[in-house]
């Protein structure tokens, strides 16, 4: 059996922590080979010439691993930024990769990284455990395969060094006793002498090979604004079948869970991503939440066109239609998979709301994309937005509106200049994003102030109230418990996401 161990890395203090750790620590204890797949730093390189011999003294393969033109991640006990992990650089068609029998993940790699390993675990049916410090939420993960040491969201993997090998060791995937004399990759030079703790200590505690140390970025220092949600859970709810903030969050769990007999919106399938030029397939008239007419610009990809008028009939009954009434226009567009997968177009005379037909064929994606962008009709009605403007640009937002109340809230602390990103290159976003990362679940979230909310609305209607987490990106779900209007207004989503999948099914 070969194990493949994939993790990040961390500068903290004089040394080095992270996943990484676990593939030394693992080959320390088995005899079977061990491959490590992580982003090495090329800008730190003689950090990097140190951190391979160790790990290749330790009997790690590192030739499975990348180098990004990237410094290494940093972190205190405040918090730590992503720089090097956040790229991914996994390659399924790696050869390394067919002798791969058990894989070992952590969540301090970048998301995409880790479902991309993930999958390709599942498809090939190999053996899987993750260790998560709280970095993020891991979706459709069997609770028998996380192993959660800490919900810090900090990768302190290095505290848990006995523990995790104790793990491993239950479960058969390393033995208890040190794997003396095991194999060195590229020589055949032996490891002796050496006690159990040394082999961790030896790739855990690298001195830093440079003077004066680093300085950690500001958003990590003690001047960080702290954030929290005020929720009174006795609050009063205007609802037929629950009464107080507490019931009504309760139902709306039941619902969720009723919901995976037919749909685990948690469910992510593996996307490949494509860059197509946006094309506009078919543009529907809409008028009382009904199609009544239809302008075929180009021919469909593939499939059938109800296949495609389904996503609107899903919609028009899930969401409550005081807050849809002004979409006068469905369309069925395609940029490629894993690219743009909807859109709304909000103004004065009406609203698009846009579906791309390849990114929504999976039930549990094409749901979390509807409420999406239900969560940007919700929060950007035209009303809320000066008339001087033609459209919901965030400049305009008006005073006590959803959004600007949304923005100083959670995005005073940034500089204005990145209150707006979508402009921005894609190295500037990821670097405003790895410089905040416990603040966004996903990249995509630091694009605005606008699609900060809308993920924020999906995890609030998709998942269970992230309850013991100070992270800001929690903080932003738990305040969502705050205001009653939207805690009922969860309950009915869900209820009727229940209702139109058992009237499906029948």
């Amino acid at each position: 059996m070969a194990i493949l161990a994939a993790g990040g890395i961390y500068k903290h203090k004089n040394m080095l922590t992270g996943g990484h750790l676990i593939s030394a620590l693992a080959a320390a204890y088995t005899y079977d080979e061990v491959f490590i797949h992580t982003n090495f730093s090329s800008d730190e390189t003689t950090l990097t010439s140190w951190l391979k011999e160790s790990l290749r003294q330790n009997g790690v393969t590192y030739s499975s691993s990348r180098s990004v033109s990237e410094p290494y991640g940093e972190m205190d006990e405040h918090g730590f930024t992503v720089n090097s992990n956040v790229y991914d650089t996994f390659n399924q068609k790696d050869k390394y990769l067919n002798s791969i029998e058990q894989v070992i993940l952590t969540t301090d790699i970048g998301e995409r990284d880790f479902r991309y390993i993930l999958n390709f675990a599942r498809r090939n049916h190999l053996k899987i455990i993750i260790f998560s410090c709280g970095e993020y939420l891991p979706r459709n993960v069997d609770v028998a395969d996380i192993i959660t040491l800490e919900e810090s969201g900090i990768p302190n993997y290095h505290l848990y060094a006995d523990t995790i090998k104790n793990i491993l060791a239950d479960r058969g995937i390393i033995s208890r006793k040190h794997a003396a004399d095991r194999n060195i990759p590229e020589t055949a030079v032996k490891r002796t002498g050496r006690t159990v703790m040394q082999l961790f200590v030896l790739a855990a505690v690298i001195v830093l090979v440079f003077t004066g140390g680093f300085k950690l970025l500001e958003y990590i220092s003690s001047d960080r604004a702290l954030f929290e949600a005020d929720i009174s859970w006795n609050q009063e709810v205007m609802h037929d079948d629950c009464d107080t903030v507490k019931t009504c969050a309760a139902l709306g769990d039941e619902y969720l869970e009723e919901l995976k007999s037919y749909v685990d919106l948690q469910d992510e399938p593996y996307i490949f991503f494509e860059n197509r030029t946006r094309t506009t397939f078919i543009n529907y008239e809409i008028s009382d939440f009904n199609i009544t007419g239809s302008e075929k610009v180009n021919p469909l990809p593939f499939g059938k066109e109800e296949m495609f008028t389904e996503m609107w009939d899903a919609f028009r009954y899930v969401f409550p239609r005081r807050y849809i009434r002004d979409i006068n226009e469905y369309r069925l567009f395609s940029d490629g998979e894993g690219n743009t997968a909807a859109y709304v177009s909000i103004r004065g005379d009406g609203t698009v709301l846009a579906m791309d037909v390849r990114d929504n064929t999976h039930k549990a994606t094409q749901y979390r994309n509807l409420i999406h962008e239900f969560g940007h009709i919700y929060s950007l009605p035209i009303e809320d937005f000066d008339e001087s403007c033609s459209s919901t640009d965030i400049s305009c937002a008006k005073e006590g509106s959803v959004i600007n109340n949304h923005r100083e809230r959670f995005w005073s602390q940034y500089d204005e200049h990145w209150h707006e990103n979508s402009e921005k290159s894609t190295l500037q976003v990821e670097g405003f994003y790895n410089n905040n990362v416990t603040d966004f679940y996903v990249p995509y979230q630091a694009t605005n102030v606008k699609e900060d909310y809308a993920i924020t609305f999906m995890k609030f209607i998709t998942e269970k109230i992230p309850a013991n987490s100070s992270q800001l990106r929690d903080v932003k779900v738990q305040s969502m418990y705050e205001d009653a209007e939207l805690v009922a207004l969860r309950v009915d989503i869900l209820k009727s996401f229940v209702q139109f999948e058992k009237e499906r099914a029948t």
